[in-house]
């Protein structure tokens, strides 16, 4: 559980959730791949709900408001935790979110006993200085599965047993440059945080 001035931040497996609460998060999930498509990729119903049964969704909460989810992968046979995709709603896109689910993605992975954070994001959006304020370092690049190709930058983060950001998080500076490359309709920056484009 995170806390700032005035907000109360409470990241949550889905699976841990009441039944209620469980079903409206994977409604919120589902919807995710189709308002943000170009940034975080299409999944199926299916690929949430089987997440959601293996305890590899996790969801964020504003003063019991839903902001964001991640979703995970299982711990690779090399001790890595993949995020498939990370997105926080339109109008909750503040650095403080996008923080807060990484660090608690940070703290599974720990208890999960990787020992690397590992994600691939489209080099045209600006989720890539999101990923270099949190501490994340570019690896190397792919092309993209699509038809029309986007290269796709990979980030990796080594897991932190004290589950804290490095230094070097968002400085007022990162945070203004990175909305000024922020394109229409949606992508991320440090203060805005949607779907972060991170495709496996």
């Amino acid at each position: 559980m995170v806390s700032s001035t005035s907000d109360t931040l409470v990241s949550t497996l889905t699976r841990d959730l009441d039944v209620s609460q469980q079903r409206a998060a994977l409604l919120f999930c589902y919807s995710a791949s189709k308002l943000d498509a170009n940034s975080i990729g299409w999944l199926p119903k299916q690929a949430y709900d089987n997440r959601h049964e293996r305890g590899e969704l996790l969801t964020l909460y504003n003063n019991d408001d839903l902001v964001g989810f991640v979703l995970m992968s299982r711990p690779s046979p090399y001790g890595e935790l993949r995020c498939l995709q990370i997105w926080v709603r339109r109008d909750a896109r503040m650095m403080i979110h996008g923080r807060a689910l990484i660090d608690e993605l940070d703290r599974i992975a720990e208890q999960r006993h990787c020992w690397l954070l590992r994600l691939w994001c489209a080099e045209d959006l600006a989720a890539n200085l999101f990923w270099e304020a949190l501490g994340f370092q570019k690896r190397g690049w792919r092309w993209g599965p699509a038809k029309t190709p986007r290269r796709h930058n990979l980030w990796t983060r080594r897991v932190s047993p004290s589950s804290q950001l490095p230094a070097a998080t968002a400085t007022p500076e990162t945070v203004e440059l990175a909305q000024s490359k922020q394109t229409a309709p949606h992508h991320l920056s440090p203060t805005a945080t949607p779907a972060t484009g991170t495709r496996n």
